[in-house]
């Protein structure tokens, strides 16, 4: 997950120097992220950097990174599911949560219609005194140059370029679920696991084989999250009968809080 930062906003949560990070590979899991004020107190403004589409949470509180994330992640959620995207957020935007990246803005473009949505967003509420949550559903409805699907259009809203993307990737998802259903017959087990790195994290993948998987992070070849993170240890593991079941329960247990998942792995042992 990558957030870009403003400067005051990088300033305001203490990320130190940050690099400008090409656009992850994953859209859904790279938003660009500005500070603002309206009555007295600070608001920031989380947008997905490729489509603009937005919500706003307080920013009461948020003092550093991790906090940043935490709220940053729960207000994503929290707008995609009340959206209805909630399939995009579980699908897309939950796996990516175990990697949080700080960089600069992308470019000038999405900085400059950022501060358009800014404008907007103090003016609701500032003068209709709506709350941070009615205002994402304005802003995503704000006509943008920077997102018009074709040159001749103008304009796009960022509710219709988000869900342009949602309908790309589900092309692409229900052809691997075809796939993957074609091999439903195939008897290999799959396990979906826990492992706990050196920091204290905890990371969660499939596999067939949960000795190999193992010595494969331990030898850092097997994920560039558990690789500067290492020794790992496996704390937890389940059998699902496909790699399809397997892939949902993944993205279930990520999704989870840290306390959840310190339950599961509790209730193992």
């Amino acid at each position: 997950m990558i957030f870009r930062l403003t400067q005051k906003l990088n300033q305001k949560i203490k990320t130190g120097t940050s690099e400008a990070l090409p656009l992850h590979q994953n859209p859904f899991a790279d938003w660009s992220c500005h500070i603002f004020p309206a009555n007295r107190h600070q608001y920031i403004l989380l947008s997905n950097t490729q489509s603009l589409y937005s919500c706003v949470m307080p920013a009461k509180g948020v003092t550093n990174q991790k906090q940043f994330a935490e709220n940053a992640l729960n207000c994503i959620r929290d707008f995609t599911s009340y959206d209805a995207h909630q399939w995009a957020y579980r699908k897309f935007i939950a796996p990516e949560m175990e990697k949080v990246q700080f960089s600069k803005a992308l470019n000038r473009s999405v900085t400059s219609s950022m501060n358009q949505l800014v404008d907007c967003a103090q003016g609701l509420l500032i003068e209709c005194q709506m709350t941070p949550h009615e205002v994402g559903f304005k802003l995503n409805d704000f006509l943008l140059s920077a997102i018009a699907e074709k040159k001749s259009d103008g304009y796009g809203r960022p509710e219709d370029a988000f869900q342009r993307m949602v309908e790309s990737r589900k092309i692409e998802v229900t052809a691997l679920d075809v796939k993957e259903d074609d091999a439903a017959d195939n008897p290999t087990e799959w396990f979906v696991y826990i492992l706990r790195c050196a920091d204290n994290s905890l990371y969660t993948g499939i596999t067939t084989d949960l000795n190999r998987r193992c010595e494969q992070h331990n030898a850092g070849t097997a994920s560039r999250y558990t690789r500067s993170r290492l020794p790992v240890t496996m704390v937890y593991h389940e059998i699902q009968a496909t790699r399809n079941v397997a892939l949902k329960r993944e993205l279930e247990i990520k999704a989870m809080s840290r306390k959840v998942k310190e339950e599961l792995i509790e209730s193992v042992k």
